[in-house]
């Protein structure tokens, strides 16, 4: 019998999930100690476990309330465990509320006054997790009565100082706070702390000082914003579950969960008033309702509220009412007039509030790709009191889908007063306004090829460009003489190299489009630009760059032969002699560098010599001279040459890529360990005595095809397709 009842006790269930192990609690929450094989404790802290990872939804909630506002067998420190874990993973109902306050006051039915005053500090922790707080203000008079327990005291007034409204401050609640006051000697601060909230509303009935030091001791602190903010992030990722299962087509209300103090600035969708043969936006219900309803669809009580809904956005967007314009509109213009005067008082608060509002917009704008005139007027006045750093991304965010205007009242209302705030700070701010930037000239982009005239230059956009690359150079000219320093956060911001490259590929994206469309006219980039780009020691930009080029050498062709852009008897030409000719010394330039074996010649018809002085090339030819003499008395076989040190198989960014190459050429020959094998750059010459010595017979010519062939197979495009496109030798047609 005994070994049975050890055995017994030995094979001890595990829930697996938390609803097996509420079930296995309710069991034995009522069962002596001595008389349960299961052990509560055990099965309290796994129910912790899994409360904590990912709440305790609502049924699971209501049964474990149940057992801990009713007098039970457990000991004291489960029910601690216990209740300290209640995550709720959704908002609290009413029901549960008023379980928790029946449990409360002195009765062997009740649990012990410690499990209690738990519970109490519970309410206090969801309180703003509870579906509707005013239910708490129904259980008023039941709470106070409750004040002449000690064990309860403390949280009770806490709670108590948050539900208390003018309604329920009566003379008779006053005389007995006052009456409890009297009797602990005026040392218990909570009791201070809740007759100060009565004298709030009885200013002239509560007369004298209470004895609260400062403005702080006259608030209670939060007990745990550390376990609140907890179930917060419980409840926003079950209600993003809950959306991304939901059809995109349709309203979702947010819930208490999301309702922060910034969130509630802007209410849910909430229409009120719905005529008879028309519908809301709530009651939406798939995208082929959304159809059917489209020009039945009442507006909400609170514009704002379309703001941050996707469904109102798409309807904002598809339908244009010209209502709804006008009053998001006025909203607006009166929340960010205020937000100018805040501004003015360097009031945070309001600078959050701010904050989420501009957050709201970007993600409105990106996606009807219009920004309302309030935020344009907005900008034009707060930019000129911006620090530069409030904001940011918001505030850039918005300014890249500015409709296209004069120029000069953009620069000065916009641009200048951005530069300004910005390019004071870290070097990271060139990148970010550069970024900025290149996604404004993209959206210009889009606008002109999809607006109906495409006769005319775009001024505006011409200027914009030759702004954003005198910037784009200035950032160029800082990295070459000083690096960014540590402090300016630029680790973890975008490379500056990297920015610019991004920027003319958004050019040669645009450019790409001014064969068909006269308002887009090709800029040529400024040649410091160029050269520093093509002279970094790293492959992928000068890939990138030559791709750049590559495309703007495909634009400049077909736009010259475009008949779209045909004028009969033009008095000018499209594009200058000088500007086409500017642009053709930076093709040979790079042909000269890389292909030809001609680097720094400026001989060549159209060649520039990278504008490198000959004085320079001079100083430089003779180090390379003395170099390979030195070399030459240490018996090291290579020596260079000033118009070969860029080229394919000597370049710093390209010499081991070349190497790789020959190798794989050696392998397909089948070149054995027994036989002569390249161990230097290759040349022509390198590539004579090679074949004479019995190695593999590969041409010059052979061999810098197969480069680029190699070059693009590693993803390096950008100087093939340039050779490609510019020496005859290599093209196709």
């Amino acid at each position: 019998m005994s070994s049975e009842s050890d055995s017994g006790r030995e094979i001890e269930v595990r829930p697996d999930s938390l609803q097996d192990a509420v079930e296995h609690f309710e069991a034995v929450a009522f069962v002596p100690a001595k008389h349960r094989y299961t052990d509560a404790g055990q099965l309290a802290k796994t129910i912790a476990t899994r409360a904590y990872e990912s709440g305790i939804p609502q049924a699971a909630l209501e049964r474990l309330l149940k057992v801990l506002t009713t007098s039970n067998a457990l000991d004291q420190g489960t029910t601690t465990t216990l209740v300290k874990n209640l995550y709720p993973l959704e908002s609290i109902s009413s029901k549960l509320i008023t379980q928790v306050v029946c449990c409360l006051g002195p009765a062997k039915t009740k649990p012990s006054p410690a499990t209690q005053a738990l519970l109490v500090r519970w309410l206090i922790l969801v309180y703003d997790f509870i579906e509707d707080k005013s239910h708490l203000s129904k259980l008023y008079a039941v709470l106070f009565n409750y004040l002449d327990m000690m064990s309860l005291r403390k949280p009770l007034c806490h709670l108590l100082s948050f539900i208390t409204r003018r309604k329920h401050v009566k003379p008779f609640r006053i005389q007995a706070l006052m009456e409890l006051v009297s009797a602990s000697g005026g040392e218990e601060k909570e009791l201070l702390i809740l007759l100060n909230v009565f004298k709030n509303y009885c200013p002239d009935v509560i007369v004298g000082d209470l004895g609260l030091s400062g403005r702080k001791g006259s608030f209670f602190k939060h007990p745990d914003p550390e376990w609140t903010g907890h179930v917060r992030d419980i409840q926003d990722t079950h209600l993003e579950r809950l959306q991304a299962a939901q059809p995109t087509f349709q309203v979702v209300h947010r819930g208490t969960s999301k309702r922060s103090k910034m969130e509630s600035i802007v209410p849910d969708v909430q229409t009120s008033r719905v005529s008879y043969s028309h519908t809301s936006l709530e009651e939406l219900r798939g995208i082929e309702h959304f159809v059917e309803k489209i020009d039945k669809i009442e507006l909400p009580n609170q514009i704002i509220s379309m703001l941050g809904n996707n469904l109102a956005q798409k309807y904002l967007f598809l339908v244009h009412p010209e209502a709804a314009n006008h009053r998001l509109n006025d909203w607006l213009k009166a929340f960010l007039g205020d937000q100018l005067e805040y501004a003015r008082t360097s009031e945070v608060e309001e600078a959050d509030a701010l904050g989420y509002i501009l957050t709201l917009a970007v993600e409105y704008v990106q996606y009807t790709k219009e920004i309302p005139g309030a935020f344009v007027s907005f900008l034009k006045q707060y930019l000129h009191s911006w620090n530069g750093r409030d904001n940011k991304e918001q505030i850039l965010g918005l300014l890249e889908y500015m409709p296209i205007e004069d120029f000069d009242s953009i620069h000065r209302d916009v641009l200048l007063p951005v530069e300004s705030a910005m390019l004071g700070r870290a070097f990271s701010s060139r990148t970010a306004l550069l970024d900025f930037y290149a996604s404004l000239i993209r959206q210009w982009g889009i606008r002109l090829r999809a607006s109906s005239s495409h006769s005319e230059e775009s001024v505006p956009l011409g200027r914009l460009i030759t702004h954003a690359e005198l910037l784009a150079s200035s950032a160029l000219e800082c990295l070459t003489t000083a690096q960014p320093s540590a402090d300016d956060g630029s680790d973890s911001e975008k490379p500056a190299t990297l920015s610019i490259l991004d920027f003319y590929c958004t050019l040669a994206e645009l450019f790409s489009h001014a064969s068909m469309n006269a308002s887009i006219r090709i800029t040529v980039p400024l040649a410091p630009a160029v050269y520093t780009l093509v002279f970094t020691p790293i492959s992928s930009v000068i890939s990138i760059m030559s791709s750049v080029l590559a495309s703007y050498k495909s634009s400049f062709e077909s736009s010259l032969t475009s008949p779209v852009l045909q004028v009969p008897n033009p008095p000018d030409s499209l594009y200058p002699t000088d500007l086409v000719g500017q642009f053709n010394g930076y093709i040979m330039d790079v042909c000269n560098l890389v292909w030809r074996n001609r680097g720094l010649n400026s001989e060549d018809p159209n060649a520039l010599g990278c504008l490198i002085p000959a004085a320079t090339v001079s100083a430089l030819t003779r180090f390379i001279r003395e170099s390979n003499e030195y070399a030459r008395k240490r018996d090291t076989a290579f020596s260079f040459t000033v118009s070969s040190i860029f080229s394919l198989s000597h370049h710093v960014a390209l010499c081991n890529m070349s190497a790789a190459c020959f190798s794989d050429i050696e392998d397909e020959n089948n070149i054995g360990e027994n036989q002569p094998k390249l161990k230097r750059p290759v040349t022509q010459k390198a590539l004579s005595a090679l074949e004479k010595e019995g190695g593999t017979k590969v041409t010059w010519q052979e061999y810098r095809v197969r480069m680029l062939d190699w070059l693009d197979a590693t993803g390096s495009v950008g100087i093939g397709s340039l050779m490609r496109s510019t020496m005859k030798a290599l093209r196709k047609d």
